[in-house]
């Protein structure tokens, strides 16, 4: 018989519910996604019998893939859906979101957690037909109607608000692990590609993001080609010039500026090499945006030039990060900037602070 003077810890709702398949719903952005790697490695730990499930959609999809910690990775293909509904091909975009339907109750999900709080995502939350049901706070866009919010959350920042829903599921606190999983085939291929170049192993390696995804995000180009004029001096240090073909664009007009040692991949990468580039990288300079987030995952020490939104909620995660951040009455303006477009928090940051920032968080460069 029990001593009844030992008192027994309750049941956790997973335990209590007997929970075993979990689907995540965090189906995009890159930094959102990144932001909500943490549940994961938080329920595993916690619960390691659990089999955890994410859908995502298409563009996202290769941050996940070889994660550790997942039994699956499920794609929505918004893209291709979008695709074949503006060409008025309904029937086929409809068949899509099918077959996704029925992949989701294969899975027979005990359990879904809607942390992305929207539409689409309460959309997957349907279509999985869990018993129960949680998201983050702050659900939206009626996505309240099919999960239940957590009342805690709202002055927290995204990691740590996602983490409150794997609370209080019962998993402890601790530091937020990301887990991505970079295969070593895919550390070589960094390796090969550096050596390539003409960096070897002891080359200390500056990775820069130079766009953004929305325009109120981006410094101005030509404070990027001024700064990796300064950085160009310094003995040793190479940079590694990041982005998308957007990006490429926006920087042709400056291509006679920047220095033939500046390795420009802009525009040339998939998102699984660049990851692989990433987490070679001493230090990463960019503005708030996913590249910024994955080499926060990566263990890599940012640089952060943040304008639109508040880095309070959603900047680079952990304290060893430099953040770059000029508030201005309008701000944050997150999607809806009411500038003009001159984006006047981001023209605020100067070359000379990013540089400052770059000689505390690296000793060896001297100006």
């Amino acid at each position: 018989m029990a001593d009844p003077r030992i008192s027994t810890p309750p049941l956790s709702f997973i335990e209590r519910h007997k929970i075993r398949n979990i689907l995540i719903v965090k189906l995009t952005s890159l930094g959102d996604v990144v932001h909500a790697l943490p549940v994961a490695a938080s329920l595993k730990k916690a619960f390691p019998f659990l089999r955890l499930h994410w859908v995502v959609e298409d563009r996202c999809a290769p941050l996940l893939e070889n994660h550790p910690l997942l039994d699956s990775v499920i794609i929505y293909p918004r893209k291709k859906i979008q695709a074949l509904l503006l060409q008025g091909r309904w029937p086929a975009g409809f068949a899509l979101l099918a077959d996704l339907q029925s992949t989701l109750k294969r899975l027979s999900i005990d359990l879904s957690l809607d942390l992305q709080g929207l539409a689409k995502s309460a959309m997957m939350v349907w279509m999985a037909r869990a018993p129960h049901r949680f998201g983050c706070f702050g659900l939206k866009e009626f996505s309240y109607l099919l999960s239940k919010g957590q009342r805690e959350g709202g002055d927290l920042h995204a990691v740590e608000r996602n983490l409150k829903v794997a609370e209080f599921l019962g998993a402890g606190k601790g530091e937020p692990a990301f887990s991505l999983g970079l295969s070593e085939e895919e550390k070589n291929w960094a390796e090969d590609y550096l050596r390539g170049q003409g960096v070897s192993e002891e080359t200390p390696l500056i990775g820069m993001q130079v766009g953004a995804s929305f325009p109120q995000k981006c410094w101005p180009i030509s404070k990027w080609v001024t700064l990796m004029e300064q950085i160009a001096k310094i003995p040793r240090i190479r940079i590694i010039l990041l982005g998308d073909q957007n990006d490429r664009d926006r920087l042709t007009p400056f291509t006679s500026r920047i220095s033939p040692e500046v390795m420009n991949t802009v525009g040339t990468l998939t998102l699984r090499q660049l990851m692989a580039l990433i987490h070679r990288c001493q230090l990463f300079v960019g503005a708030d945006t996913g590249p910024l987030h994955i080499a926060v995952g990566l263990g890599v020490t940012v640089i952060a030039l943040c304008g639109a939104d508040d880095p309070k909620w959603t900047g680079p995660y952990g304290p060893n990060h430099r953040i770059h951040y000029k508030a201005m009455p309008c701000s944050p303006c997150n999607k809806t900037p009411v500038c003009q477009g001159r984006y006047d928090c981001m023209q605020a940051i100067e070359v000379e602070e990013i540089l400052e920032s770059l000689q505390a968080l690296m000793p060896m460069a001297s100006f």
